[in-house]
């Protein structure tokens, strides 16, 4: 690897250190915390790493994602026409399909995920076509599910088959889950109990501070890791708890 290499030189991707084998990645946003930047800076790094993209995005429109990866560095909708990236927009497809009761607006809720999970499986035979390539599904934000009255057994079973998907080789899986209700906690406990990876975003437990944004917890089999964050307009910092003033001013 080398200094210009993100995944050394970006705070972010070099506090999570991501690695091919880490094939289920969880990450828990809680109360008030905006785990966003998370997603965004795995996606530089899958970019990075010339491996392929189905993101499914219910919370931030595709203008967001766009906008913020021009700030770190990479173009998502370049690599949309490149056949690089697959973009799946359950909520945008809402809106287009009112009066129509088609897709996620069927009464039938099972059949919803039934529909959303064939629309990422096209996705990423259409990204593999046959190749040996690696391919990423990235989905934000799953407790969206709820909003649209699934039920939280509905959406666990669609998580399990997103998740099976690491059985096709090549495939990896990052789902982003809000929890803010005793349901939400349930479904993001069972992405943590099979997540390789399971990456928590929380607020300071102590409130506001203009000096720290929030905390990470990075857990693997092995071992536990926290950073303090702080979000400025065009990136973010990491650094160990105690260490605040120094990584902000140096």
């Amino acid at each position: 690897m080398s200094l210009g290499d993100p995944r050394i030189s970006n705070p972010v991707l070099s506090a999570l250190k991501i690695k091919l084998e880490d094939r289920i990645i969880s990450v828990k946003e809680n109360g008030h915390a905006d785990s966003n930047f998370i997603l965004t800076h795995l996606i530089k790094q899958i970019l990075y790493e010339k491996n392929k993209l189905c993101l499914v995005s219910f919370h931030n429109s595709i203008d967001h994602y766009q906008n913020v990866g021009k700030k770190l560095g990479y173009d998502l909708l370049n690599a949309v026409e490149a056949n690089e990236v697959k973009l799946i927009e359950p909520i945008k497809d809402i809106v287009e399909n009112i009066g129509f009761e088609e897709n996620y607006l069927q009464e039938n809720k099972e059949n919803v995920v039934k529909c959303l999970y064939f629309d990422i499986k096209k996705s990423l035979d259409e990204l593999l076509g046959g190749s040996d390539s690696q391919a990423y599904l990235v989905i934000d934000d799953l407790s969206h599910l709820l909003d649209l009255g699934v039920e939280s057994s509905l959406i666990v079973n669609f998580a399990n088959y997103c998740v099976n998907l690491i059985n096709t080789d090549g495939i990896s899986v990052v789902v982003n889950s809000h929890v803010s209700s005793k349901i939400d906690e349930i479904i993001s406990s069972n992405l943590q109990y099979i997540a390789d990876v399971h990456i928590d975003v929380s607020p300071l437990k102590t409130g506001r501070s203009t000096d720290v944004t929030g905390l990470i917890t990075i857990e693997r089999l092995s071992e536990k890791s926290q950073y303090h964050f702080k979000a400025f307009d065009r990136g973010i910092k990491t650094f160990h708890p105690g260490e605040s003033i120094y990584h902000l001013y140096k």
